[in-house]
């Protein structure tokens, strides 16, 4: 039988409670980072960019912010015109108001009465005509 070579064996050094080899100097502890670990390294840093796989998805990212700007600027085009409908509406509002109250106005003095009235005020010379009018036949 062919003898193998052994790995020297751990064993827990009661001091310590940490795995030494028999050589006494103390196992590498350092723990590999997990998967996710190594994509937000990879991220944070920028080389995830320079990774072949990445790479070939450029055209499919680019197109994807360019859809993202359009979808910002199209939000802040339509808060703009729902500003805009708004002040419209109001000025809409204010100034089917104001022709109502003008409207009423305009009746009011229009009637004969206030005709008669504003005509004495000035001191024109005009007299109401009592009788209706007569129409004349050819």
């Amino acid at each position: 039988m062919i003898e193998t070579e052994e790995t020297p064996k751990q064993t827990i050094s009661e001091e310590t409670s940490t795995p030494v080899n028999e050589g006494n100097s103390p196992v590498d502890s350092v723990k590999t980072p997990s998967r996710f670990e190594r994509y937000v390294k990879q991220i944070l840093s920028g080389s995830i960019l320079t990774n072949a796989e990445v790479q070939k998805h450029y055209p499919y990212i680019l197109f994807m912010v360019l859809l993202a700007f359009l979808y910002i600027a199209n939000g802040f085009h339509m808060q703009k015109l729902h500003r805009q409908h708004n002040r419209l509406s109001a000025q809409v509002k204010e100034l089917r108001a104001r022709s109502l109250t003008l409207s009423s106005q305009r009746m009011i003095a229009t009637r004969q009465s206030e005709i008669i009235r504003a005509v004495e005020e000035r001191g024109i010379p005009l007299e109401e005509l009592l009788a209706p009018p007569k129409i004349i036949d050819k």
